[in-house]
């Protein structure tokens, strides 16, 4: 049979996409256009495969269907008037593109590429392996720091039926052939696997008789797709098959197009004219320059208005890789037609937008009576089209007979391709009237002032930039030294000079790397990092957190090793401190904390402080590691026992450590015991030491100087903030500098003064950067002034003057929403900025020290799954044990006491065989709950997917899942049960589901490519930056924030220092704009408190700061005026 595909298509969860993208839409409007098979686009986003899950079910073999039919009510609205289109032959292929972003050959690569499967399995395994790689949430399409060669791998590996499709393979930025990061030849980029690609899609800005050119693309099938991002888009280009309607025989039809009786089963594509195509042309948008090839060669790349590097083509880059004059059309190649959309016509005929009300009811009626689009545009004979409009029946014969006229695209802007010129369409006006719609009255338009530039010679390729190590940089990453140190200032490249160092040990031949960060998410991204830079060298180095390198090597000590974590340490203090209240258990947890933070060995219970005794008392007779003493006990080993000493140092022969300011005392004490045998580099900055309340001392950093006298570096070329922002923040952080001694002891010898933190930090970017200061009568009202500045930056039009002042190389002149972060002191801050900006319809996600799973409503849900996946340990059953009714103080002790005679068991299985063996100990509503959390954990397991065992879990609770839906854009904890469910979606199975949730359980999720606006702690940003950033709350005691206990002098003055450096960090986030915002009064303990303005504010020069104005008043609008925000 003929059919029609549509192969690369985007779901509402991917970015800049219509919220009508979902499955119902896109197959009203497949039927519309008269297309039958669809992709289903970003199958690897958990909400999405969710979605396909719930409203698909199998039909031809590969292939899905609708459940059910669609609601025309709710579609209204997006589709043309009165249409009701039949959707149950509409076809659905499950698909995914993946966009990666590696380094290969010396260069960073950034490529899509389009994955299809066969089935929901299939992409459920694929998303479990992509889920550790990377974040799946974050976009439809997920940025991944894999090789392309790998995904291909991993989906050979996970579905062996499926195929990738290199994707849009001309587009400039993200494309296998793309003139920005892309290769030059199908084998540089898949290496030994190219036989397994045969096919290509071409994109909007190429066609395939330009591919022709190129005989190296002679074997792939060139296939077209409209990669539309609202359900109205598809079917700009697609692909016509004579064949079954099957997964199976559409992929051997792409493989080959003639089969072996000489049938031609890929028979067409339906082409985009490419001069339509964004980036068809060279240029640079801004200025509005638009060039052929040869005019780019003439100009060096450079544009003549402004003298910065334009964006090259697809016609370039086409005619760079081209060996034929001519276009060579391998043998049963497909046909080829070029066409416009109908909607497009209309709006031309009708002199009016293609998404008017005039043209939508026109061409509903159109399809009505003729059929589809595609039978329209393809098939209907011309003169049936005149019975309608001679002048409709002209437009499209010129259109098939390609007889029109084309103004390309460059730079991101869509070109223009008409059939009547304007003068002929002025003539031919009166002619229109199809089906009562008349043209409007047709103005002149004044032609756009665009530079032209006359053809010359011939082509070259421009120079294409590399990012290299600046002087500092290299010193540091090419020094011999034994023991070497680096201080390293915000954005001066911190990570990439500590890349560049391994990379160095590993071209030298070194092996035996370790390098050590501070958390699981850290270490994720370096291990992404160095996979991107030179292939294998994730495994070839270890990475990984102070606490994991020391828990890998206590547990090969002793593979029994248990430790107590969070609730563990929580029920202990329960348990040993019942006369204390819970505020009080809680404070004692911390102090725990921060003491071992402080021990550079493990503490005997009799040298703890006396309240902590009995807590300790209690790990040591029940064999438990508290777990900030796994550091202290890998110390204790290396001192005492030889063999696992030798085992650990002969593993660890160069050793460096990212964030060496945040040491504690144990972590320091480790760093020095193997600096005996190993190389040493450590590099941080003294002036981001912001974690104190875990036990980290810059005065770590300088004890290392004076101990071990390292060879000493400093990296000042700052990459990130303009020049009013570092020297803002440089002022500030001047105030930790006047004392040498600020939070050093007695033994530490300061550093020396030629070598100091920080205040030589050099701008090395084009923006200068802007810092507005403001200050509101409440925090209500600054949370509402926030909101409404987030508004005026993502709109461009109503904030001229911050547009042109942040107007840097390609910002374009406004930002995106995750261009912006609203930095705070206190988690309680962020509520009513949060709400601000909801009510403005502005999207945001709140990030917090802790994952959004385990606070709240999700912490019970969320430790179920770890009992149902194997992954639950004894403190977090109890906790689910105490949320029983019935079950005391009593009931958790004797529980406790079980758990403790069988360590080595698991929790509940443990709990199981004790009630079985009639344990007395237990009282009956401790038993009846047991045998009950069995059955439940039974069947949580015994469920089809890891999402209806979630389902099961909010109803026992109960959670209502579609309330959540509905109110998740406004409620942030129902958008969090919406995205808790959407991950279990995406997992394959419990185990998989929390193997996951115990990875991140200790690392804050942030969806770095989440469209949103980030609102977090300053202490969470730490490492992030931003194009803008609110530094909010800068108040006296909020910045700097007021201890809760009196603090002797020199404690107040190293809590002092810390703020300090804490403001600074939040400064040092921005790259172009700083708002620096307060409150006149804001709730507070004892209610309404009076507030005044940080002392920080008072060490930034006056001139830095702008007013901007006042967000307690509303300002009048002018008339005419309306402000929208998109």
């Amino acid at each position: 049979m003929s059919y029609i595909a549509d192969l690369h298509i985007h779901s509402r969860y991917s970015r800049a996409t219509s919220k009508a993208s979902n499955l119902h839409g896109l197959a009203a409007w497949a039927a519309i256009k008269g297309i039958d098979v669809v992709a289903t686009g970003d199958f690897t986003h958990p909400g999405w495969f969710a979605h396909l899950a719930d409203n698909l079910e199998p039909a031809e073999p590969g292939l899905f269907r609708l459940k059910e039919q669609p609601d025309y009510a709710e579609l209204a609205p997006i589709l043309p008037p009165g249409m009701q289109p039949d959707c149950s032959q509409i076809r659905f292929l499950l698909s995914a593109e993946i966009s990666s972003i590696y380094k290969r050959g010396g260069k960073v690569r950034k490529i899509h590429n389009l994955l299809y499967v066969p089935d929901l399995d299939a992409a459920r395994r694929i998303n479990s392996k992509l889920a550790g790689i990377g974040n799946l949430e974050s976009d439809g399409r997920p940025i991944l720091g894999l090789d392309s060669k790998i995904l291909l791998e991993i989906l050979l590996d996970q579905a062996p039926e499926g195929f990738l499709v290199p994707a849009h393979i001309w587009t400039p930025w993200f494309s296998l052939f793309g003139s920005k990061s892309g290769f030059d030849s199908i084998e540089e980029c898949f290496d030994d696997l190219s036989s397994e690609i045969f096919a290509l899609e071409t994109g909007l800005s190429s066609d395939p008789e330009m591919n022709r050119h190129i005989s190296a693309l002679d074997r792939f099938s060139l296939i077209s797709n409209s990669d539309c991002h609202s359900p109205s888009k598809l079917g700009r280009e697609v692909n016509i098959f004579a064949a079954e309607l099957s997964f199976p025989a559409l992929k051997e039809a792409l493989r080959n197009p003639v089969d072996a009786e000489g049938q031609q089963r890929f028979q067409a594509t339906v082409e985009f004219y490419p001069e339509e195509g964004k980036y068809h042309c060279d240029g640079h948008r801004k200025c509005g320059v638009c060039l052929e090839p040869a005019q780019t060669v003439e100009a060096e790349g450079i544009c003549p208005q402004c003298g910065r590097p334009m964006t090259i083509g697809v016609l370039y880059r086409v005619m760079e890789l081209a060996d034929r004059d001519k276009p060579q059309w391998p043998q049963g190649s497909p046909a080829v037609h070029s066409l416009i959309p109908l909607a497009e016509v209309l709006g031309e005929l009708f002199s009016c937008g293609p998404a008017t009300k005039k043209v939508g009811t026109v061409y509903g009626k159109l399809i009505t009576t003729f059929g589809s689009e595609f039978t329209i545009l393809l098939d209907t004979p011309i003169g049936e089209l005149n019975t309608a409009s001679p002048l409709l029946g002209t437009a499209i014969q010129r259109v098939r007979e390609n007889k029109v006229i084309r103004k390309p695209g460059f730079d991101g802007e869509f070109g223009v391709i008409r059939v009547f010129a304007e003068d002929e369409q002025e003539q031919l006006a009166g002619q229109l009237n199809l089906f009562g719609m008349t043209p409007a009255r047709t103005r002149r338009k004044k032609k756009a002032n665009r530079t032209v530039i006359s053809r010359k010679k011939s082509l070259v390729s421009p120079m294409q930039a590399k990012r290299a190590l600046n002087p500092e940089q290299q010193a540091a990453v090419d020094s011999e030294a034994q023991r070497i140190i680096v201080q390293a200032g915000p954005g001066t490249g911190k990570t990439h000079t500590l890349v560049q160092r391994v990379l160095r040990l590993l071209e030298a031949g070194q092996s035996a790397i370790t390098v050590i960060t501070f958390t699981n998410k850290a270490a994720e991204e370096l291990r992404q990092r160095l996979a991107a830079v030179r292939e294998g060298a994730e495994q070839a180095v270890r990475v990984d957190t102070f606490h994991g390198f020391c828990l890998h090597w206590l547990r090969r000590h002793d593979p029994a090793l248990q430790l107590a974590g969070p609730e563990m340490r929580a029920w202990v203090f329960r348990r040993q401190y019942p006369q204390f209240s819970e505020r009080e258990r809680r404070q004692l947890r911390q102090e725990a904390g921060l003491f071992l933070a402080e021990q550079a060995a493990l503490p005997e219970p009799g040298a703890c402080p006396l309240p902590l005794q009995a807590y300790f008392q209690y790990l040591r007779e029940h064999t438990l590691l508290d777990l900030d003493e796994i550091v202290p006990a890998c110390t204790a080993l290396l001192q005492t026992d030889a063999g696992f000493a030798e085992e650990l140092r002969q593993a660890t022969a160069h050793l460096l450590v990212d964030e060496f300011q945040d040491l504690n005392a144990a972590q320091y004490e480790l760093v020095r015991l193997l600096a005996e045998t190993a190389t040493v580099f450590a590099i941080g900055d003294p002036d981001q030491a912001i974690y104190g309340f875990r036990g980290s001392r810059p005065a770590w950093f300088h004890r290392f100087i004076a101990e071990q006298e390292p060879e000493f570096h400093q990296l000042t070329t700052n990459y990130r903030s303009g020049a009013n922002i570092l020297r803002a923040a440089v002022a500030v952080i001047a105030g930790n500098h006047e004392e040498d001694t600020v939070g050093a002891t007695p033994c530490i010898r300061p550093c020396p003064p030629d070598r100091h933190r920080g205040l030589s930090l050099l701008q090395h970017i084009l923006t200068t950067g802007i810092i507005f200061r403001a200050l509101a009568p409440s925090a209500r009202a600054e949370a509402s002034y926030i909101a409404g500045q987030v508004q005026q930056l993502l709109g461009g039009t109503s904030h001229r003057e911050i547009d042109r002042l942040i107007d840097g190389p390609g910002t374009g002149g406004s930002l995106a929403l995750s261009d912006i972060a609203v930095l705070y002191r206190t988690s309680a801050q962020a509520g009513v900025i949060a709400q601000a900006l909801a009510e403005r319809g502005i999207p945001c996600q709140v990030v917090d020290m802790q994952p959004f799973y385990l606070r709240g409503e999700l912490k019970p849900i969320a430790y179920w799954c770890l009992l149902a996946g194997g992954r639950i340990d004894a403190a977090e059953l109890l906790f689910l044990l105490g949320q029983e009714k019935g079950i005391g103080a009593r009931g958790l002790a004797a529980a406790e006491a079980v758990l403790s005679e069988h360590p080595d068991k698991e929790p509940l299985p443990a709990l199981a065989d004790a009630v079985n063996a009639g344990n007395a100990d237990l009282p009956k509503p401790v038993q009846q709950s047991i045998k009950a959390m069995e059955k439940l954990a039974a069947l949580l397991a015994e469920q089809e997917s890891v999402a209806k065992a979630v389902d099961l879990l909010y109803a026992q609770y109960p959670l209502d899942y579609e309330t959540a839906v509905s109110a998740s854009e406004l409620d942030q904890e129902a958008a969090e049960l919406v995205r808790f469910y959407q991950m279990a979606a995406s997992s394959p199975s419990l185990a998989a589901f929390a193997q996951h949730l115990r990875r991140h359980q200790d690392s804050l999720i942030y969806d770095d490519r989440a469209e949103a606006v980030l609102l977090t702690t300053l202490h969470a940003a730490k490492g992030l930056e931003f194009r803008a950033v609110f530094l909010v709350g800068c108040e006296e005691g909020l910045l700097p924030l007021t201890p809760r206990t009196e603090l002797s002098p020199e404690a107040e003055q190293e809590h002092l220092a810390e703020e300090r450096r804490l403001f600074f960090v939040g400064m040092t986030r921005a790259a172009e704009v700083l708002y620096l915002t307060g409150a006149s009064e804001r709730p507070g303990f004892t209610g309404l408190e009076q507030r005044i303005p940080s002392r920080f504010l008072n060490d930034i020069p006056p001139d830095l700061l702008r007013s901007p104005p006042s967000p307690g008043k509303k300002r009048k609008k002018r008339a005419g005026k309306q402000l929208s925000l998109f």
